[in-house]
């Protein structure tokens, strides 16, 4: 195998988490001698430059995609619109989207009716959970292998043809701690609007500010309440301090497959919690779990006198998170994501 074709649905100037990944994978195979080329849709598209993409990297954006020297296609999947991308290379399909795989989502979303999940959620996801699941099977037949990010969802795609698990990853020699705790506990909410920020906010105003920080970074969000907002950090170095000096990441999302902040601040020794879906437990790691406003502020609480006064104890708990992410490691993860190019570029 030489040549890896990465396609997606969205441009990689939107900068999220399928946008990082796409970048990631491209640099890796650009590390072991491979060529990449990334075709992408337009759809998304920000006034910023994909500053992090290997110059090595072919990078084409447009409405409709003609591949003929790649030896795979590797897609980011979402309904009909792969169909766009055109070649006769061995074609995976990957499963990053929350809309589908419901099964790892909260119990809330799970038992959500359509017209709130429309509201929720928005049209185009809307549409695409509505399409795949009256057409999952045919969807699935257009690829030669599948690949999920999350092992719980191996048990939903068990009656499929070749399925793989390869989880995300992260470089924990540029995720690690590089400051000291804040003196004042402070929580961090870290990802879109979206992934349950008025959760967040809610926790927050009922806590009050007397002796905790709230902050808070993405892309989409506001000053709130006693929450401070950063604005969108996409400076590496500058995400892993932050992380490293928070003493907390309150995650109140309840749509995931893989959330990879959580990953990232495990290796910046930060604790976590967060509500206690199939997909966080899939990642098996020692988050702290909460299933209401009440219970997260229960649990921040708890870390905060555990900081104050047991400080042996908290950092044993940071060490943990540490020790467990361990296993994500890129240099782990990375050669099975490559075996999996390949064995799928040998069936040409």
């Amino acid at each position: 195998m030489k040549t890896v074709a990465l396609c997606h649905h969205y441009s990689l100037t939107f900068h999220g988490g399928g946008e990082r990944f796409l970048i990631d994978v491209a640099s890796q195979l650009i590390k072991t001698g491979h060529k990449v080329a990334i075709h992408a849709l337009p759809f998304g598209r920000r006034p910023v430059k994909t500053e992090r993409l290997p110059r090595e990297v072919r990078y084409k954006e447009n409405f409709i995609h003609k591949i003929q020297d790649a030896d795979v296609m590797y897609f980011i999947y979402a309904p009909l619109v792969h169909k766009l991308f055109m070649g006769e290379s061995p074609k995976i399909g990957a499963l990053h989207a929350f809309v589908f795989l419901n099964e790892l989502q909260s119990t809330e979303i799970r038992n959500m009716g359509y017209v709130n999940f429309l509201k929720g959620f928005g049209f185009s996801k809307f549409a695409s959970k509505i399409y795949f699941d009256k057409f999952r099977e045919r969807e699935l037949r257009s690829f030669d292998a599948i690949h999920v990010i999350n092992k719980e969802a191996i048990k939903i795609l068990s009656g499929e043809k070749q399925v793989y698990y390869v989880p995300n990853w992260i470089d924990t020699s540029r995720f690690k701690p590089l400051e000291e705790k804040n003196v004042r506990f402070t929580v961090l909410y870290s990802g879109r609007r979206s992934k349950g920020f008025s959760t967040f906010v809610e926790i927050a105003s009922l806590l009050g500010t007397k002796d905790i920080d709230f902050i808070a970074v993405g892309p989409d969000l506001m000053n709130t309440g006693n929450v401070k907002n950063l604005g969108f950090i996409t400076d590496v170095e500058k995400l892993v301090r932050l992380y490293s000096k928070v003493h907390l990441l309150v995650y109140t999302s309840m749509v995931d497959v893989f959330p990879l902040t959580l990953l990232e601040a495990s290796a910046c020794k930060t604790p976590i919690v967060s509500l206690p879906t199939k997909a966080i437990r899939g990642l098996d790691l020692p988050v702290l779990h909460a299933t209401s406003v009440k219970d997260f502020a229960h649990v921040i609480r708890k870390l905060q006198n555990m900081w104050e006064k047991r400080r042996e104890q908290y950092l044993k708990l940071c060490e943990r998170m540490r020790l467990e992410v361990v296993k994500y490691d890129v240099k782990e993860v990375f050669p099975k994501f490559l075996d999996m190019l390949k064995e799928v570029a040998s069936l040409s």
